[in-house]
């Protein structure tokens, strides 16, 4: 064998090493840990419409909409969670100095939080202040490098309208590489249109994905859809969303619960779920809804929402619950449908150890 041959299998057996160590590095590095238990509600702060993302430094985030903290105005508050069931705040998109102008003050609601193109995006709902000249609601956008903030809002509305039909945002980004918004309430249908790459308008036109009071939903929860969350299994995107009034104004009067539709298609039209809701009130949660839909590490689908706590009702506002979704038929079941677990769940998130 020449020298030149030699050196090239040294360098090949170099290369099988390297690349053996980056196996086992990365093997090490993807190791699950155990099953986290739990016990409904996750956090039992004021959590309203939570929505969540696992960022790059390997915190689960979530935000929701604005509350008090100790008579304190506290728009879009920020939790981090290692687990999706241990949560701390960790900020705000805003503070009360950085609200922006062309919102009106202690309006922010229904946020939803995610990643594109190394940036942080939240979309959330508010009202327009008299300047603009779409008076009523409307969806604003705030960016930011990391999911803690600090973040700059695009100083203008995403989408306006006349009332809240122009509310409670959810983007999704499709596989193949389109974006997509949707929006709704009021008795309106969800609206589902394409997002500009960049995030900040949308394009093309609008269609109607879920319409209101047409689906003959047990107990009339669709006569109001509203929070509507987006993922896609196999060859079908699921529409989770809520019906059908919640909460701000109606209390522990709310009527409210989570169902699902499902689509071949992200604009639609989805086929409705026979058996809605799949997440109810029952003796210890009342109004559940507004959901977030997330996997841990083992690919395990999670419902993350917000519902009033009965158990603790000394507890003012609506609390945040975690439960898992399973799959029969081709559609989820949370909890056999028996509304959300009050008992310790030990069969919890499973993260990677760090």
């Amino acid at each position: 064998m020449t020298k030149r041959w030699k050196w090239i299998g040294l360098l090949l057996f170099m290369c099988a090493i390297a690349i053996g160590m980056s196996l086992v590095w990365q093997h090490s590095e993807k190791e699950l840990g155990d099953p986290v238990p739990f016990t409904n509600p996750v956090y039992q702060s004021d959590a309203p419409d939570p929505t969540v993302l696992k960022a790059d430094d390997g915190y689960y985030y979530a935000v929701t909409t604005q509350t008090d903290r100790d008579g304190t105005f506290t728009p879009l508050p920020i939790l981090q969670s290692k687990d999706l069931v241990n949560w701390e705040e960790r900020g705000t998109v805003f503070t009360v100095e950085s609200v922006p102008e062309w919102t009106t003050y202690n309006y922010f609601w229904a946020p939803h939080l995610t990643y594109h193109d190394g940036k942080y995006y939240v979309y959330y709902s508010t009202m327009l202040n008299d300047n603009i000249e779409s008076t009523g609601m409307g969806i604003g956008v705030a960016v930011a490098d990391h999911p803690e903030g600090p973040y700059v809002d695009k100083g203008e509305p995403v989408l306006a309208g006349i009332s809240f039909d122009t509310i409670d945002p959810f983007v999704f980004d499709d596989e193949d590489g389109k974006r997509y918004m949707y929006w709704g309430s009021n008795g309106m249908p969800i609206y589902a249109q394409e997002l500009a790459s960049d995030g900040m308008s949308v394009i093309g036109k609008k269609t109607e994905a879920i319409w209101a009071g047409q689906y003959d939903v047990r107990d009339g929860y669709d006569k109001l859809v509203e929070g509507p969350w987006v993922i896609k299994r196999e060859n079908y995107y699921y529409m989770f969303y809520s019906g059908d009034y919640c909460c701000q104004v109606s209390g522990h009067n709310a009527h409210y619960a989570v169902m699902v539709a499902r689509s071949e298609s992200p604009m639609g039209p989805y086929e409705i779920y026979a058996n809605n809701p799949i997440l109810d009130m029952n003796d210890k949660f009342l109004a559940p809804g507004h959901n977030a839909v997330i996997q841990d590490d083992a690919g395990q689908d999670w419902i993350l929402y917000h519902a009033y706590d009965l158990i603790h009702a000394d507890v003012p506002g609506r609390a945040m619950l975690l439960d898992r979704i399973d799959w029969e038929n081709g559609w989820p079941v949370i909890n056999g449908g028996k509304g959300p677990t009050s008992e310790l769940q030990t069969d919890g998130p499973v993260v990677q150890k760090r």
